[in-house]
């Protein structure tokens, strides 16, 4: 194995592996930034809690009440099914409780589309009961923006100020708004003088935030109990809106078993207006009948003759009745109408089979129209309500048939009997007939009208009976606290993203940095062999080798020093050539102060400014460069004439370039250069070739076949990455005999890696360095302020 290759194998074992400590680095380095961020994102999460309008959260319990009666058959299916646990659909409840017809209900019952509001510190309170006045809007303009509100402030208990204008209390008051009416409090002592902000919201908006604001949830899957809840800024509302809302619900349910006992009594109410003026009239027909006729009473006979006519036709009207109210079932049936405020009135029918399948169908047209509020009608549970329906109808119009037969029986047996009265009224004397006659409609009408009485009055008690199928456990309570914000959560989330918000950024800058940043860069493209890596300096001058012998930079290229005779082991091999991808890299230092520590070691050492394009050593020096390689290449001058020691460095020499010629390559294979090297390896221990950049010109390439070993100078955070990819090319192909790199400039601040690597090695020595930021006894740490330390610009060698 080569001298390189050990190298190389060096560097692969020691970095096998993800370097968790480089990944912790990369971001500890910025703490300062972590530390910044981390307490703004707190003070904005404490800014936020204190801005927020707290939430509470209210509570109650309802129980809807298991009938075990209901609809037979039905209750079996279901049951089998499985699909519910009682009678009632408990899905279907909490549609009802959160429809939009009850919330509307709500609001408008409690006024909640008027808010009041009263300015604390920098937020605005909303107000809820115990308010000096309230504010009616009776007529809303066309363009109303409900983001506009109105200021109002009670001056005593007659007038008031809306929008800075004098108004009186209950009188109607023209404002941008609306024509709105103020109305005193009653119960409002003072004070006066305080401003309060109004604002008029849309019945539509409160109605769809109230609803989805509304939670409804079963206890368990088997329990009829249901949890409702709503978050409020105001315990109170909260509270007042849940009991508002059970009690609008227990209001329709009532409403809906009321449907037929309503519609019986409104028939009883309509027949008694119409019986009463009929029975006025007949009264009165009576009085003028015995006025006109002189008659007193009638006789004994004749009364027993009227109750027998009375009595049979008191039982004709009830079954003429009857046979109506069939009628009215049959109609009914026919249509096909399965609304049950539709279902008619069954006044006068005794019949309990034909009673109780009149209910049974009443029931469940009620369930089906519940079911279709939250699944569609082709629904199997659907089906099976509107089957038995079908069925319940079928039934129903039987048992209509056969009771209208009966009764027809029953009306031809009363008309017969009538007849026979008519004969025995023929034969009373005709002044106590037409009496008889008269007094006779006047039972009829009489009784007609006691039975209605009484059915009225049993009509009123059912419905006075009738109760809801539900009972509030718990009246609506509220939390003691605000279930929302909550402080710890909200305060663990801006922390969280205090820490995300930086290390987002470096991640970001990372994942977009183009340049080489760290060794890794180097050995995930090639294999080349990393030899030595010099820090960022920004003093010291050109030698910083001879003029800052101690420090971090000077021990780093007596490192690289030291690994050339792993290199270039013979002694015959001299040459020694410094090259880049492109400008700037440092190439001229590095190759000037190795050459000055090899001639510090010892070793006589010339270096040759190659860079015929654009020399820069000669002037950090203070070298003329009147005469130099160009001139010999040209064959103008001898190699002793243009042979100059540096300065202050003994058995350091340089050549420079001489004067800019216009055919650079040209010149450097004409031969020269050859006989140049083989003259000065006479008298030179080493011999470093410091030329142009690869990347931009062949120069470097043409001079690569007199060179034993090649150092390629890379710069941290400077050199791009895809510069690495020609690196390794020239490795492979060997374009350059024995190419190392080097990596120049590296700055710790900017977060190169630790390990064999970065700078976390340390030499023999006492004085070590390490972690990138180490310094020797003439590196005295500088003592910064923090503010320093944080905007404090980096200089750039």
């Amino acid at each position: 194995m080569s001298t390189n290759e050990d190298i190389n194998a060096f560097s692969e074992s020691d970095n096998d592996g993800p370097d968790i400590r480089e990944m912790l680095f990369k971001y500890l380095r910025f703490w300062k930034w972590f530390v910044f961020s981390t307490v703004f994102f707190m003070l904005l999460g404490f800014i936020y809690l204190k801005l927020t309008t707290p939430q509470y959260k209210i509570e109650t319990d309802l129980l809807i009440k298991d009938n075990k009666g209901g609809l037979g058959g039905s209750s079996d299916l279901l049951k089998d099914l499985d699909l519910f646990s009682s009678n009632k659909i408990i899905d279907n409840e909490v549609q009802i409780l959160k429809s939009k017809t009850i919330v509307t209900k709500v609001i408008q019952s409690l006024k909640l589309e008027t808010s009041y509001y009263a300015t604390e510190g920098v937020r605005k309170r909303e107000l809820y009961g115990n308010l000096p006045f309230n504010v009616e809007l009776l007529k809303a303009p066309a363009d109303i923006d409900n983001s506009n509100k109105l200021s109002i402030r009670l001056l005593n208990t007659n007038e008031a100020e809306v929008n800075s204008k004098k108004a009186l209390l209950n009188y109607p008051v023209q404002t941008d708004e609306g024509l709105i009416l103020v109305t005193l409090n009653p119960s409002w002592k003072g004070p006066f003088n305080q401003l309060f902000d109004i604002k008029f919201n849309s019945l539509a908006g409160l109605v769809e935030r109230y609803s989805q604001n509304l939670k409804i949830d079963p206890v368990s899957k088997q329990a009829t109990v249901l949890t409702i809840s709503i978050e409020d800024a105001i315990p109170q509302r909260g509270m007042d809106f849940l009991n508002e809302i059970i009690k609008e619900y227990n209001n329709a349910a009532i409403e809906d078993k009321n449907g037929v006992t309503s519609n019986t009594l409104f028939f009883i109410n309509g027949r008694l207006k119409v019986i009463e003026q009929g029975l006025g009239k007949v009264e009165e027909n009576v009085a003028q009948y015995k006025s006109h006729n002189r008659i007193a009473n009638i006789g004994t006979q004749s009364q027993i003759l009227l109750q027998g006519i009375g009595d049979n036709d008191t039982q004709l009207n009830k079954v003429l009745v009857q046979l109506s109210v069939l009628q009215n079932l049959e109609d009914y049936l026919h249509k096909n109408n399965d609304q049950p405020s539709a279902l008619p009135s069954m006044f006068g029918i005794d019949d309990p089979t034909l009673l109780g399948l009149v209910t049974q169908l009443g029931e469940a047209q009620l369930k089906k129209l519940a079911l279709l509020q939250t699944i569609p009608e082709t629904n199997p549970i659907v089906s099976s309500y509107t089957d038995q329906i079908t069925a319940l109808k079928q039934a129903i119009s039987k048992s209509v048939q056969n009771l209208k037969k009966g009764l027809q029986v029953t009306k031809q047996q009363l008309q017969t009997k009538n007849n026979q009265f008519e004969g025995v009224v023929k034969q009373v004397p005709s002044q106590e007939r037409g009496l008889l006659d008269v007094m006779r409609q006047q039972h009829l009408q009489d009784t007609l009208f006691m039975y209605l009485l009484q059915k009225r009055e049993e009509t009123e008690m059912k419905l006075a009976s009738v109760v809801a199928d539900s009972r509030t456990i718990d009246k609506a309570w509220s939390s003691l606290n605000p279930v929302k914000p909550v402080k710890q959560l909200i305060y663990l989330l801006f922390f969280i993203a205090g820490i995300a918000v930086p290390a987002g950024v470096i991640y970001l800058k990372d994942l977009l940095n183009f340049k080489i940043s760290r060794r890794q860069d180097i050995e995930r493209i090639t294999k080349a062999p990393l030899i030595a890596e010099i820090s960022h300096s920004t003093e010291g001058g050109e030698l910083l080798v001879s003029n800052r012998p101690r420090s971090m930079v000077a021990e780093q290229v007596r490192a690289l020093r030291t690994n050339l005779q792993f290199i270039i082991p013979n002694e015959s091999q001299k040459v020694l050539l410094f090259t880049s991808g492109i400008s700037g890299e440092g190439k001229s230092f590095i190759s000037l102060n190795l050459g000055a520590s090899l001639a510090m070691s010892g070793k006589k050492v010339v270096i040759l400014e190659l860079d015929l394009r654009k020399p820069k050593l000669h002037a950090g020096l203070g070298i003329d460069n009147k005469a130099g390689l160009s001139n010999y290449l040209i064959g103008k001058v001898s190699c002793k004439e243009i042979l100059t020691q540096i300065p202050q460095q003994n058995n350091y020499f340089i050549i420079t370039s001489g004067p800019i010629p216009p055919n650079p390559a040209e010149l450097l294979v004409n031969g020269q250069i050859p006989k140049l090297l083989e003259e000065l390896k006479q008298d030179f221990d080493y011999i470093i070739l410091d030329a142009p950049p690869v990347g931009l010109v062949t120069d470097a390439q043409i001079l690569g076949q007199y060179a034993d070993a090649t150092m390629f100078i890379v710069r941290h955070d400077y050199t791009p990455k895809n510069q690495i990819h020609l690196i390794d090319n020239l490795y492979k192909n060997g374009k350059f005999p024995h190419l190392n790199i080097i990596m120049n400039s590296i700055d710790a601040k900017k977060g190169y890696g630790y390990g064999y690597g970065g700078y976390g090695y340390g030499y023999g020595y006492g004085y070590g360095y390490g972690g990138g930021g180490g310094y020797y006894i003439e590196d005295s740490p500088k003592k910064h302020s923090v503010f320093s330390k944080l905007f404090a610009k980096r200089k750039k060698r």
